[in-house]
């Protein structure tokens, strides 16, 4: 990535807040975010201990890198931080281009409701459908072809990127970000039948099936959807809106592409719910929990503060406080991949124990031989 302008070391460490190992006066044009890929001219991040032994492969003019690094490195010219991720979160946010927006105010081609109320400084894009009662905050900005149901509430200081969805009832805090197609307030998924349905009956260890028909009667969703205050909501992410009461995703969330919540879930303050995580109906998620990519939740589980699901992972039961848990179905990480550990094993184990037989059958036949 070029930056603006050429910087030497000694600004971007101001910038970041780090401190400068070796000529502070070296300028440098471009960053790049892999040491072992950058080129001679560029400054790299480091961003893990693993990479921090490989930097006799890079190329880099200099690096930012933990505190620490110097040590082994004592010639590289360094820009040493505590936090490498944070320092090219400084770096990133400083320098990023200008996004294009909607003009301020109402886009001749969006459709506002009458009754609608759009705040001060609000930007309303084209082709954007907004329904009757709903409140749009100030500064908040609705990008093209996003549908804003009836009665929404969009607090100030938002972005809905384009085409997103929100249903009827929905609330959204401020300082919120809807990724592109991001939709909320979706029909949870109930259905019921009037008579014993063949799943039920399956479920519970019978098989007396029927053929007559027993239509699925769909079961009224009348709560909403609430995103408090700083969530951010990925590209084609779902949340579902509640039965009864409400679906609610705490402060400061963040919910990456793909993901699917069900009706009813509860998700504390700070959570990650990372790439195509699936969330059954029902959950309570605990503060700061974090879901790893495509890990599914089966209903009316409990996760506990700071607990850990690892990606591709399937929990069937409630995870404690600051537990991670791994594989299907979730156990502690530890006997997980100890399990698998072992099962790597077996093969050579298999093996063995075949070489054991061979030689107790020798030995049989000689003990047995020589009476």
């Amino acid at each position: 990535m070029r930056l603006p302008q050429a910087m030497n070391l000694g600004q971007i460490a101001g910038l970041i807040g780090g401190r400068v190992h070796g000529d502070s006066a070296i300028m440098v044009e471009t960053v790049s975010p892999s040491p072992l890929n950058a080129k001679a001219e560029d400054l790299a991040f480091v961003f893990e201990q693993k990479l921090v032994k490989k930097l006799s492969q890079c190329k880099a003019i200099a690096v930012v890198a933990p505190f620490g690094t110097e040590v082994d490195y004592p010639e590289r010219n360094m820009i040493l931080v505590e936090r490498p991720n944070l320092a090219i979160q400084k770096v990133l946010a400083a320098l990023a281009p200008k996004r294009f927006y909607p003009d301020k105010g109402v886009h001749p081609t969006a459709v506002v409701d009458s009754t609608a109320t759009i705040g001060e400084g609000a930007c309303i894009g084209p082709y954007v459908v907004i329904g009757p009662k709903s409140k749009i905050g100030d500064r908040t900005i609705i990008m093209p072809h996003c549908v804003i149901g009836g009665a929404v509430e969009i607090g100030s200081d938002c972005i809905l990127h384009p085409s997103c969805l929100v249903a009827d009832y929905c609330k959204i805090g401020s300082h919120c970000i809807l990724q592109q197609g991001a939709s909320m307030g979706a029909d949870g998924f109930g259905y019921v039948t009037e008579k014993p349905s063949n799943f039920e009956k399956n479920i519970a260890g019978t098989k007396d099936f029927s053929d007559q028909p027993n239509p699925l009667l769909k079961i009224p969703q009348i709560g909403n959807v609430v995103l408090e205050d700083y969530v951010e909501v990925g590209s084609y992410a779902t949340i579902d809106r509640a039965t009864m009461g409400a679906t609610v995703i705490g402060q400061g969330t963040k919910i990456d592409n793909l993901v699917m919540i069900a009706h009813n879930n509860r998700l504390g303050r700070e959570c990650l719910v990372v790439a195509s995580a699936s969330i059954g109906g029902s959950c309570s998620i605990g503060d700061r929990a974090v879901l790893g990519g495509g890990a599914n939740l089966s209903d009316h589980l409990k996760l506990g503060n700071d607990a850990v699901l690892s990606g591709g992972s399937g929990a069937m039961k409630n995870i404690d406080a600051g537990d991670i848990h791994a594989g299907t179905p979730a156990m502690p990480a530890r006997e997980f991949f100890a399990m698998y550990a072992n099962l790597r094993r077996l093969p050579r184990v298999t093996d063995d124990v075949k070489d054991l037989k061979r030689r107790i059958a020798l030995l049989e036949e000689q003990i047995l031989g020589g009476k």
